[in-house]
C-alpha cells in the first residue's frame, strides 16, 4: 500500500493515543522558534508511532503550530495528519485577507491532496475553536484523542507551557 485513504487518515487522527516519550519540561529556542516534541503511540494494535510537535515564534508568539505526524512501520513515508496554527499572514504569495493563514486555522490531511501530489495537509480552514497557543494545545490533545491521564500530566488545562530564557 503506497498511499493513505481518507478513512485511514481520519482513523489515524482519532485513534486513542498515549505518550511513549514525554515532551521536555520546557520549550527550547532553536532559530526563531521555541520548540518541543513528544512521541505518541496508539493505544490499540496500530503499527507505527506519532510525533507531536509544538512550535512558537519567538518574536510573534501568536504565530505557532501544534501538529501530529504519523510514522508507519510498513514502508510508507511519514505523513503530517493535523496542524493547529495561529495567524501567520500570506502563504504561497496569496495576499487575500480572507485566506485562512491570516487567522487561527487548522490543516488536516486529505486523501485528495495526496492524490493530487500535494502535501497531505495542504488545505486549511479557519477555526473559532481556539484563540491562543494554550487553547490550541487543549483543542489538539482532544482532537488526537490523547488519553486523559497523559493530557492532564503533560498539558493541564489553564496552564502555560514554560519557556526557558536561559539559553
Amino acid at each position: 500500500m503506497d498511499t493513505f485513504r481518507q478513512d485511514e487518515l481520519d482513523a489515524l487522527i482519532s485513534c486513542p493515543k498515549e505518550i511513549s516519550e514525554a515532551p521536555k519540561r520546557e520549550m527550547r529556542l532553536s532559530g526563531a522558534h521555541w520548540r518541543n516534541d513528544a512521541t505518541l503511540v496508539a493505544s490499540n494494535d496500530l503499527k507505527g508511532e506519532f510525533t507531536m510537535f509544538m512550535r512558537r515564534n519567538e518574536e510573534f508568539p501568536e504565530n505557532f503550530s501544534i501538529g501530529l505526524t504519523y510514522h508507519p512501520h510498513d514502508g510508507r513515508d511519514g505523513i503530517t495528519l493535523l496542524r493547529c496554527n495561529g495567524p501567520h499572514g500570506c502563504y504561497n504569495s496569496d495576499f487575500a485577507l480572507a485566506h485562512p493563514h491570516f487567522d487561527y486555522h487548522i490543516h488536516q490531511a486529505s486523501g485528495d491532496a495526496i492524490e493530487a501530489g500535494y502535501a497531505a495537509e495542504k488545505s486549511a480552514v479557519k477555526t473559532m475553536e481556539y484563540a491562543s497557543f494554550e487553547e490550541a494545545l487543549q483543542f489538539f490533545v482532544k482532537a488526537v484523542n490523547l488519553n486523559a491521564k497523559d493530557a492532564q500530566k503533560y498539558f493541564p488545562a489553564g496552564t502555560q507551557i514554560p519557556f526557558s530564557f536561559n539559553e
